[in-house]
């Protein structure tokens, strides 16, 4: 049986802080202007005068030109949540996958405004963190439920670990990491009962990108169109495990489904969403080979 793991990091939520003031032109954006509000409104009443708006205005144009190589920092502080904020710093500056203009037009400059925004974004994380103490247990406990109806997935794939990043800073999204060994994702730490099943959809989601990106057999780009089909695959497999496993939530999920889309949040009629979320008819068919692999196993 898998352990289900829950983690939290005030280096890597500075890092999605600051992602969060940056518009990005495609589907993994961790824009929120009510975020920046709530934080702005924080911001006035401290000694800090760093005006991270600025800033990140600056070098966001060239992000989004340069995202295939750039968006490499929504994943790279993930990989070791328990560095220190040096250790951090010097492995976005020393990434070898950065080009010398990437350095000079966005790492640096990046890397820059985490090191002024810590002085007012540490303080403030450390605070949260102390006094939703009891919030997080509860979270933790209603979510380690709800992803025990998994075993049968993280049994197939032979995953040791679920892990959660649960953020403070991460308002819409989420972010996955392969690994060997573990089911790893970051979502928002939730806010109420009805976010914790929100929590569990996203979780869901990033985990089975893990094992459903792999049927596509091509390399997924934001530009292209294989991202979008690569989110029809997971949000199709997704369903049809949630409809086994915990049939009672169909409802619930398809109605995360229609507000990730820009919708209200009305549950999607079943045969609409279907029709909606289409896929190749060779890949439809590894799909129900691969989730019908992982109920054979139990």
């Amino acid at each position: 049986m898998a352990e289900i793991v829950f983690i939290y990091s005030k280096c890597v939520d500075l890092v999605y802080h600051v992602l969060a003031y940056m518009q990005v032109c495609n589907d993994s954006n961790l824009y929120s202007e009510k975020y920046i509000h709530e934080f702005e409104k924080y911001r006035r009443t401290s000694e800090c005068s760093f005006d991270l708006r600025r800033a990140t205005t600056k070098i966001q144009q060239y992000y989004n030109q340069h995202f295939e190589r750039l968006g490499i920092v929504n994943f790279l502080p993930l990989t070791q949540p328990d560095e220190s904020f040096e250790e951090l710093k010097k492995r976005l500056l020393n990434y070898p996958g950065f080009t010398r203009e990437d350095k000079d037009f966005f790492v640096e400059p990046f890397v820059t405004a985490l090191e002024k925004e810590s002085l007012i974004y540490f303080p403030y994380w450390e605070s949260e963190y102390r006094n939703t103490h009891d919030r997080r247990k509860k979270c933790e406990t209603q979510l380690e439920s709800l992803l025990r109806s998994c075993d049968c997935v993280f049994s197939h794939y032979q995953k040791n670990r679920a892990v959660a990043f649960l953020s403070f800073s991460i308002t819409c999204n989420g972010r996955g990491l392969q690994s060997w060994d573990s089911f790893f994702a970051a979502v928002p730490l939730p806010q109420n009962e009805r976010e914790v099943e929100q929590a569990f959809f996203q979780l869901f989601h990033e985990y089975t990108h893990q094992f459903t990106d792999i049927l596509l057999n091509r390399t997924i780009r934001m530009d292209d169109g294989t991202h979008d089909l690569s989110e029809n695959l997971v949000i199709l497999t997704d369903y049809f495990i949630i409809k086994k496993i915990r049939e009672e939530m169909v409802k619930e999920y398809l109605s995360w489904i229609s507000a990730i889309c820009g919708g209200t949040g009305t549950p999607f009629d079943e045969t609409a969403f279907l029709n909606l979320f289409r896929i190749p008819p060779d890949l439809k068919e590894l799909m129900r080979k691969e989730i019908e692999d992982i109920f054979s196993d139990g």
